[in-house]
């Protein structure tokens, strides 16, 4: 009866969060279908009173999925190659502990790397990513991030949660470390493999500084650049702009909603401590 009494007040004040959190995007969808003259009526009204989609179609028109395309190749390629570096890394810092020496002062290091502002490393990035002839690139965005701290992190805290003994029963059995890695291991923390896909997908997908410093060119825009320039274009149009941004929440959503069943548990995994 007490837990029934606790969860009661809980249950509510999630709701309420909830709606809180939902709200904001509720009402951009909303608008996006409200003509321009009506979004800044008085008194404000949540429901369009003349939908129109004229907003989309003006999005489209403008060239609006070459953006999309950009920054879905952006974030897939920089997902994909940001879970295989973390995931032999973690491997590698995770297993050896025992058997290399200073595995651990290497991770210390890894870790005093978060200490340092992002900020502060734009300029060597831009410098090397142009000496590369990657200026206003595609790749030019995506390999300055594909090594990030977070997902080493993640994925040796998955591997220590393992016992060893698998690792060791399988170099008995004759297989070799590719192989004990690909097949034993990796399957088996699959939630965090979720989880940092998520967070590096989002991430990827709704940066901003980075594509803006290094993509000038307008067949390279992505769409968080496609968005600032329908702003600078249309002087401020916020239906041209609500629209581009309820299409660019499509994809985010979609991947969360197909990785959500790792995401809790990957989170959780990755709190274990070997």
């Amino acid at each position: 009866m007490k837990d029934k009494h606790v969860s009661i007040p809980m249950t509510i004040l999630s709701l309420a969060i909830g709606i809180i959190v939902i709200f904001p995007i509720i009402w951009l969808v909303l608008s996006s279908f409200k003509p321009s003259g009506e979004l800044f009526t008085y008194p404000l009204h949540m429901f369009p009173s003349a939908p129109t989609t004229e907003h989309y179609k003006s999005v489209l028109d403008g060239g609006f999925m070459g953006y999309v395309k950009n920054s879905l190749f952006l974030a897939v390629v920089g997902t994909l190659i940001t879970l295989l570096i973390s995931a032999m890394c973690g491997y590698a810092l995770a297993i050896y502990r025992f058997e290399i020496k200073y595995v651990n002062l290497v991770f210390g290091v890894f870790l005093l790397g978060t200490l340092i502002p992002g900020e502060t490393l734009t300029v060597p990035q831009f410098s090397v990513i142009s000496a590369m002839g990657l200026y206003n690139n595609i790749w030019g965005v995506i390999l300055p991030v594909v090594t990030t701290t977070t997902g080493i992190f993640m994925y040796r805290q998955h591997y220590m949660s393992l016992p060893l003994s698998l690792v060791e029963a399988a170099r008995i059995d004759g297989a070799s470390e590719a192989r004990t890695f690909v097949k034993i291991v990796l399957p088996m923390v699959k939630p965090g493999i979720g989880a940092l896909a998520i967070f590096t997908f989002i991430n990827s997908w709704n940066d901003y500084f980075m594509q803006l410093i290094m993509l000038s060119s307008t067949s390279n825009l992505t769409i968080s650049l496609g968005i600032a320039k329908l702003q600078a274009e249309n002087s401020t149009d916020f239906g041209l702009i609500m629209a581009g941004a309820a299409l660019a929440a499509v994809p985010i959503i979609i991947i969360f909603l197909i990785f959500q069943k790792y995401f809790t548990k990957g989170i959780a995994m990755g709190a274990v401590k070997g």
